[in-house]
């Protein structure tokens, strides 16, 4: 009874330790090579015990566990800082684009582009009229497009 009291309690404690958020201060290499090395310490143990090498087994399975681990758990941590700075450029990207008015500072100025000025557009010479409304129309109406009635000229 106390063994298993001891165990539940060494158990307990164990778990509660690797509770902690954020990993308890372990980077992501870090915990990769943890987890990897547990991970292939077991399963050399269960390669090892079949070869009658359990011990040998263990160790080499640990090694390669953790170096795995850690390759795994340090390319996760490459993978989020390139997600991290492709962050920030968006959003450099989209606070400079034109328009964008800065809460800390005036706008920006901006170089604007020449344009050649156009002539204003002829307007057309009302040259028609319609006798019920009094709306007037240029020459190429014949018809009051409003209600299709016949426009006369205008004296």
């Amino acid at each position: 009874m106390k063994k298993l009291t001891s165990v539940l309690l060494i158990l307990g404690v164990a778990f509660a330790g690797c509770a902690t958020e954020g990993g308890g201060g372990l980077t992501e290499r870090e915990l990769g090579a943890l987890g990897g090395g547990g991970l292939g310490a077991g399963l050399g143990a269960i390669i090892g015990h079949q070869t009658g090498h359990a011990g040998a087994g263990t160790a080499i399975g640990a090694g390669a566990g953790a170096l795995a681990g850690a390759l795994a758990g340090e390319g996760m941590r490459r993978t989020k800082e390139n997600a991290k700075q492709e962050m920030r450029q968006e959003m450099m990207q989209q606070q400079y684009q034109q328009g964008y008015t800065p809460q800390y500072g005036p706008a920006p100025q901006y170089a604007q582009p020449q344009v050649a000025s156009q002539a204003p557009p002829q307007q057309e010479v009302h040259t028609k009229y319609n006798p019920r409304t009094g709306q007037t129309y240029p020459e190429r109406y014949q018809y009051d497009p409003a209600t299709g009635e016949q426009l006369k000229y205008m004296s």
